[in-house]
Order: structure tokens, then C-alpha cells, then sequence
């Protein structure tokens, strides 16, 4: 196979173990979306399942449909916000909704859904959900109704940026959603969460709710930095399938925005920006070969990329060795403005094999262009 992600789900288990050890109490609402941030989320809730988890949170209805179709029987809960037809179809599967407009509740009402509604409160996001002022109103018209509230819930921004602001923000914004989760009004609300990744491994001693919602932290990444006391999960990788000695300066990839010297070796390895090698890490980054990091020069193509080859491995480097692409430390490393950890992983395409490992062995391989 010319690229590959590989995904140690020995260490994904260990990472929600250390999760909860920081939430306590707190149930968790494992956060599946995107594909489970590009691991593959069948696979992946598959196995999390078989270890207790059985919450996810999922972008849309077509998400969990999915998950639904390969025997998930989980709950679930549509953290998006839907339209009515995917309203609909979301209670007709089971799944948990989110609300955030009352024309949400009068379509439930009008045609008598048997809802799961979770409503949205927005703290300071401002992306969706009811400011708080109407929160009561909302939750009145459930009420009034006969509408299933199961929980409240809202979104932190700045959980995951280490700054004096930041913290102020974030302690701002679960301060307000933890007098809403005191209002007696509310007693009868089986989950209450806000605190996403960020909140649950930088603010554990803050925490508020009686649910969290992990994401990237499950795979031993907070924004572009590894966590300390995690475990790496994936590392993406491809192979060299192409490699040269210059005998004079020449310039490398569209646009030559690089070039090598005469007497320097490159590598072109199986990656591209098709496959998730984002093409603004072209000159930005390095990979790995024969544990050597080897700069990424010129214009990363489509299906392809060229490295420069270090000294001290080109003459060991064959057609087909193995080039490790990302891993937590790599995305780290990138020296780009505009890195961003969840970007990189939800992009990795569709082409690229995902592999599971478990006790340091490969147990299964998915590929969802030639099984779709």
C-alpha cells in the first residue's frame, strides 16, 4: 500500500482511562465526529464499546447513521444543529438531538416526536445555541409540551489556548453554565457537560456538569502539543518510491520554490495533499526515514512530495521503505502559523488504509474507497 494511518487502540484505551481519572465522576460522552478526527469512527467506537463507553457525540445525522448501520447500538447525540428532515430522522434512530431554536421545538411538537432533546446554551461561543435569557423559555416549552430535555449543554473556546485571557474566559464561561446547572428548575436533567478536551485536562480541578466530552485528547493531543502522561495513538505513513543523486543544482516541484545542491540525494515518497499532506507544510516540515527526519522540499503535489535525504541515511534508503508522515511529535514540529492538530487528522484522505493495532500487532485494515 502506498500510504497508511495506524491506530494503536491499546493506547487510545489507555488515554480514556487517564480521561477518566481527571472527570471523576463524570460520564463521558466520547466525541466521534469526523470520521472519530480521521481514525475511523466504526472501528474505533467498535472498540470503545467493548470497553464500556456508551455515549458518543456525532456532527450530523448521516454520522450516526452510519455507526447505526454497522450494529451501533450506542447512544448517541447529535452535537450539530439539524434541520427538520434530519430531526426527524435522528429520532426515528435513537439518537439524542440538539436544539437550539425554538422553530426546533415546534417542528417536535407539531408532529409528535418522541425527542431526546439536549439544548444548546451558548456561554460565549457564539457560534449556536440559546443565549440565556432564552434557555428558560425553551426549556418551558418542553415542558409545556411534553418534550423529552435529557440534558444542557454548551461549548467552551478557549479551553485549549494556554494564555491569562484565555483562562479567564474559560473560567468565565463555566462559572455562568454552572449557575444554570444549579437552578432548581433544572433538577430533573440527566446530563449537563460543557467541559470538552481542553476543559477536562487543563481545568480538571474546575470541573462542573456531570458529563465531558473528550475529543482530540483521546488520541494524546491538546491543540498541536502532545499531553503529557498520554500515550500516542496514530502515526500516519507512506513509502519512497523514487530517489536520485544530482550531479548539479536542481530545482524541485511546481513553481521550484526549492531546490538541492550538486552531490545532494531526494526521495519522492507515495503522500500528497490528496492524501492529507496539507500543501502549505510544503518547506515547512519533516518527515521520517530510517528514524532520520528529512525536510519536505518544494511544492508538496497531489499524490506525491519530495525529501531531501540526510547524509548519514541516503545510501541505506531502497525504493519502498517506509516514511513516517505525522505523528504527534511531527505535527508538533511543523513550522507553520496556521497548524492546526484537528485540520490535519479530519483531512487525512479517504485513500489512505487505516490500520489497527492491538498488543503491537496489526488486527484489521479498512479502506473506504474500494469497500464503498
Amino acid at each position: 500500500m502506498r500510504a497508511w494511518m495506524e491506530i494503536d487502540m491499546d493506547n487510545l484505551q489507555y488515554n480514556i482511562e487517564k480521561i477518566k481519572e481527571l472527570s471523576g465522576n463524570s460520564e463521558i460522552i466520547c466525541v466521534v465526529k469526523a470520521n472519530c478526527y480521521g481514525m475511523g469512527a466504526v472501528e474505533v467506537v467498535k472498540e470503545m464499546v467493548s470497553h464500556g463507553i456508551n455515549f458518543f457525540g456525532i456532527a450530523s445525522f448521516e454520522e450516526g447513521l452510519e455507526l447505526r448501520q454497522n450494529n451501533i447500538n450506542a447512544e448517541m447525540l447529535v452535537l450539530g444543529s439539524l434541520f427538520d428532515d434530519e430531526i426527524e430522522g435522528s429520532i426515528k434512530e435513537g439518537f439524542h438531538v440538539s436544539i437550539n431554536t425554538i422553530e426546533q421545538l415546534e417542528f417536535i411538537k407539531e408532529n409528535k416526536l418522541d425527542a431526546k432533546v439536549h439544548l444548546k446554551v451558548d456561554t460565549g461561543m457564539g457560534r449556536i445555541g440559546f443565549v440565556e435569557e432564552d434557555l428558560e423559555s425553551a426549556y418551558d416549552y418542553c415542558q409545556k409540551n411534553n418534550i423529552q430535555v435529557t440534558g444542557i449543554y454548551s461549548h467552551l473556546s478557549d479551553a485549549d489556548i494556554d494564555t491569562k485571557d484565555s483562562y479567564n474566559y474559560t473560567i468565565n464561561q463555566i462559572n455562568k453554565f454552572s449557575k444554570i446547572e444549579q437552578m432548581e428548575k433544572y433538577k430533573n436533567v440527566r446530563h449537563f457537560h460543557i467541559f470538552n478536551s481542553g476543559a477536562i485536562v487543563r481545568y480538571s480541578d474546575e470541573i462542573v456538569g456531570n458529563a465531558v466530552r473528550p475529543g482530540l485528547c483521546m488520541y494524546g493531543m491538546l491543540g498541536n502539543e502532545r499531553i503529557n502522561g498520554f500515550k500516542s495513538v496514530f502515526a500516519m505513513k507512506g513509502r519512497v518510491i523514487y530517489k536520485r543523486t544530482v550531479h548539479e543544482k536542481t530545482p524541485i516541484s511546481y513553481s521550484r520554490t526549492a531546490s538541492i545542491e550538486a552531490g545532494e540525494t531526494f526521495a519522492t515518497i507515495s503522500v500528497g495533499y490528496a492524501d492529507g499532506l496539507k500543501r502549505e507544510f510544503s518547506n515547512n516540515m519533516y518527515v521520517l526515514v530510517h528514524g532520520e527526519k528529512c525536510p519536505i522540499i518544494g511544492n508538496i503535489c497531489m499524490d506525491m512530495s519530495i525529501i531531501k535525504l540526510p547524509l548519514s541515511i541516503y545510501s541505506k534508503v531502497k525504493i519502498g521503505d517506509e516514511v513516517t508522515i505525522y505523528t504527534d511529535d511531527i505535527i508538533k514540529d511543523i513550522k507553520c502559523a496556521s497548524t492546526c492538530s484537528w485540520e490535519i487528522l479530519t483531512g487525512i484522505g479517504r485513500r489512505v488504509y487505516r490500520i489497527y493495532k492491538k498488543n503491537g500487532k496489526n488486527y484489521k485494515t479498512v479502506r473506504w474507497i474500494s469497500e464503498n
